[in-house]
């Protein structure tokens, strides 16, 4: 399906604008991606344009895993049919979260010793939280094929930003988190702690104005430590830009600046 048909269909539900939606597709026609795991799915929108983009390169399918008690209206269930494209998407509701489906994943994958890769593309965009979501991300690597993406959603969200809209996020009460856990973003802390410094990962992107940091799974030891920063300003170089730098001392990667590109 073309992204102008599917945008008309789910253009207006959120969480994904679709400015964003558009980036997704256009990475799934240019990668290509057979499968593809999505974390955290809410109205499902983004599922849409996945299985959209999907359909066009005659890839196989997005698995998509949430909360068995999430309810959205409209649900990604109810989206899909719309779009008519439920053949190109697996919903997959689990009581606790989806790091036991990644068990289960992890599982059934597993032979001996050995864990066979099964994904091209994944996209964690669930409670934003370093519990769950650092622990997602070694889980994940497990399953994802050298060579392939591995997208984080809310890359600056705080539990304080959201706190006046709510007390809880899936499941985690607000006032249960120490002032550090609340005022911190977690999925930077998980991406500069865990992403960047591990052996397997490189390629590295951080957009600013989409709230989104990216990192490809690379094979054999073709690492380079070169961050990308892309914001809506050229001349705009946040401040994890200096953090980079100084992990790349740190750490004693091949050193490559960081550069801001709009």
């Amino acid at each position: 399906m073309k992204f102008a048909e599917v945008q008309t269909l789910v253009g207006s539900v959120p969480f994904i604008s679709p400015e964003h939606g558009l980036e997704l597709y256009q990475m799934i026609l240019r990668e290509r991606p057979a499968e593809i795991l999505e974390l955290g799915i809410a109205h499902g929108t983004a599922t849409c344009y996945m299985a959209a983009a999907l359909e066009e390169i005659g890839g196989r399918r997005v698995t998509a895993v949430d909360l068995a008690g999430a309810t959205f209206v409209p649900s990604a269930e109810m989206q899909l049919a719309r779009c008519g494209l439920g053949r190109f998407a697996d919903l997959v509701r689990m009581q606790t979260g989806y790091t036991w489906f990644l068990h289960d994943e992890i599982r059934m994958q597993t032979s001996g010793n050995e864990c066979t890769p099964k994904y091209d593309l994944c996209i964690i965009d669930g409670p934003k939280n370093w519990t769950i979501d650092g622990c997602a991300f070694f889980l994940v690597d497990k399953l994802l094929k050298p060579g392939g993406w591995l997208i984080f959603d809310d890359y600056a969200w705080t539990y304080e930003g959201a706190g006046a809209s709510r007390d809880a996020t899936d499941g985690i009460s607000h006032r249960t988190l120490s002032e550090d856990e609340r005022t911190t973003p977690q999925i930077r802390e998980v991406f500069e702690l865990l992403v960047l410094p591990h052996p397997n990962y490189s390629n590295f992107v951080v957009q600013d104005h989409k709230d989104w940091a990216m990192a490809q799974k690379i094979a054999g030891n073709d690492k380079t430590y070169t961050v990308r920063y892309q914001s809506e300003y050229a001349d705009l170089l946040s401040w994890t830009a200096n953090l980079a730098r100084l992990a790349v001392r740190r750490l004693g990667y091949a050193r490559k600046d960081a550069t801001a590109a709009s």
